[in-house]
């Protein structure tokens, strides 16, 4: 899987950023020029002849060269699962975490931005890597989680996306520990599953739910 790019706040300010600051400027820019339509063309569909549900993701949406150093960056995608008889669809955000410690951060819960207000909900836990370190060393960690976001939230994300300006749908997790990590998506790449997910029904002749 290419590593994601997670974004930061600064992205609402023209430039987009890396959630631990770790992010380059000739990847900012890349990252503001993408289109709903590159986008679109990167998503990947995973759809096996014996599977009642479709697949489509943006994992692959932008891709970001790991650093010869320290901590790989986070990876934060789209995910929308398809009745392959009915159409109907969810939709899931994807985040993997990266950071060192000593211990789990547990990241159990996220606040996601609303028309109306901030919303709070418990996350799914989807996978944990430790790397080998030496005892009584902070220890490279990543934590996968997801959580499911209505179809009109993005809908409505989406439709904010203006070409040359860069804008985003913010959330944040937050974990046992304590820690928060603030993390976005752009509307490019809201748009683009969105697109995708139209194309995948209306060539199965799917209703457009």
């Amino acid at each position: 899987m290419a590593i994601r790019w997670a974004l930061t706040v600064a992205i609402l300010t023209l430039a987009s950023g890396h959630a631990s600051g770790r992010s380059e400027p000739d990847d900012e820019r890349r990252l503001a020029a993408m289109t709903p339509a590159q986008f679109q063309a990167r998503t990947t569909l995973h759809d096996d002849d014996l599977d009642t549900v479709a697949t489509i993701t943006t994992a692959d949406g932008f891709a970001k060269r790991r650093p010869l150093l320290g901590i790989a960056p986070d990876d934060v995608f789209l995910r929308a699962f398809i009745d392959k008889c009915s159409g109907r669809t969810a939709y899931q955000v994807y985040a993997t975490v990266r950071y060192r410690d000593y211990g789990w951060a547990d990241w159990q819960a996220v606040n996601y931005a609303t028309p109306t207000g901030p919303r709070s909900i418990a996350t799914q836990k989807i996978a944990r890597v430790r790397a080998s370190c030496s005892r009584g060393l902070a220890c490279a960690r990543s934590e996968s989680v997801g959580f499911t976001i209505d179809a009109a939230l993005l809908k409505m994300n989406a439709a904010l996306y203006v070409t040359d300006q860069s804008s985003a749908w913010r959330f944040k997790h937050m974990a046992h520990n304590g820690a928060e990590r603030p993390l976005l998506l752009t509307t490019a790449e809201i748009s683009g599953l969105l697109m995708a997910v139209d194309a995948y029904r209306t060539d199965r002749h799917l209703p457009k739910s």
